[in-house]
């Protein structure tokens, strides 16, 4: 049985969501410099923390190994992720704007990058569905 050739956007994209995963996970032990998720400061709000741990990291890990090995689990669960990206960033974005500027890169850098990794999630693995099993 011959392997597949992974094509280089899903190369691109699984790269993406390791990062992102990684980031997620460290991100959220520290409570993104805040404190440590397990003797956190009064009055740190764990929405998002909890939420990295419980569903973001591991979505996204998912979503990397299946489409690595062009897994049929992976492209459902990077549409899954895909959604994920695009809701959490609708929500900061919100948060954002209704703070008012100036918006500190810290901040919009990170989503708008998600919200590209989440078209191409949307994009590419539609493009190849064929080769996932």
């Amino acid at each position: 049985m011959k392997a597949k050739k992974i094509p280089a956007s899903i190369k691109v994209l699984v790269i993406f969501l390791v990062l992102f995963g990684l980031l997620a996970f460290f991100g959220s032990l520290f409570l993104w410099g805040e404190g440590f998720l397990f003797s956190f400061p009064e009055g740190v709000d764990l929405t998002y923390p909890v939420t990295d741990l419980l569903i973001h990291v591991p979505a996204v890990v998912i979503a990397a190994i299946g489409l690595w090995r062009l897994k049929r689990f992976g492209y459902v669960a990077s549409q899954f992720v895909a959604g994920f990206y695009i809701y959490a960033s609708v929500e900061i974005f919100v948060e954002m704007f209704q703070a008012g500027p100036p918006y500190p890169p810290q901040i919009y850098g990170p989503q708008v990058l998600a919200v590209l990794v989440a078209i191409g999630l949307l994009i590419y693995p539609n493009r190849c569905h064929e080769l996932f099993e």
